[in-house]
């Protein structure tokens, strides 16, 4: 997944650099390339670059790959001497460059932790060409081998004619690779067409 940039828009021709924060309190060290506790004698090593483009007042920098994984917080500083110091100002207010995770659903982490567990169970998958599909026996790119593992759960298209379709699974052969259905759908899915088992 690629990382969005840390970006902001402010006045023309300054030095601006970003720092990272964790919802842990931790703070990202550049140097280091860890989440630490904060320790003034390491602000510089905390600042993150923003380049201006032309004289746009916009401002960007990459955010560092090995502080991904965590929904993350940036402040961005104007540099007011020749290195980043604690005595820098903020320029803009707190950001938010990286949604690697939702943090609350309506207020509640709880909630939020939910629906992670429940959208892990969800297989994707898509129909193949290794046998011939019809409205009721659907063969798939499913890698699991144990036969019947998804019984009982519901498959839904996600994509082809078939999008917004929902079926009851029957059975699962997991040497062929098919579902069978308890029902039908309108029609035989083509070839390619995406579902998510859930």
């Amino acid at each position: 997944m690629p990382l969005n940039p840390i970006e902001t828009v402010f006045s023309s021709g300054v030095t601006l650099y970003a720092v990272i924060h964790n919802p842990d309190g931790t703070i990202w060290n550049n140097v280091d390339l860890a989440w630490e506790a904060y320790n003034g004698a390491n602000w510089a090593e905390y600042a993150v670059p923003l380049v201006e483009q032309g004289a746009s007042g916009y401002y960007a920098g990459a955010f560092p790959a090995g502080a991904a994984g965590v929904l993350t917080s940036d402040v961005v500083y104007q540099q007011a001497g020749g290195s980043p110091s604690t005595i820098d100002a903020p320029a803009t207010g707190i950001g938010q460059s990286q949604g690697v995770d939702v943090a609350a659903i309506k207020a509640s982490v709880v909630a939020a932790s939910n629906l992670n567990k429940s959208l892990l169970t969800m297989i994707q998958g898509a129909v193949t060409s290794s046998g011939t599909s019809t409205a009721s026996k659907i063969y798939t790119d499913l890698s699991d081998t144990a036969d019947d593992v998804y019984q009982g759960r519901i498959v839904v298209f996600t994509s082809g004619d078939l999008i917004r379709q929902v079926a009851n699974i029957a059975a699962y052969d997991g040497a062929g690779k098919f579902l069978t259905l308890a029902g039908a759908f309108t029609e035989a899915p083509a070839v390619a067409d995406a579902f998510i088992i859930v």
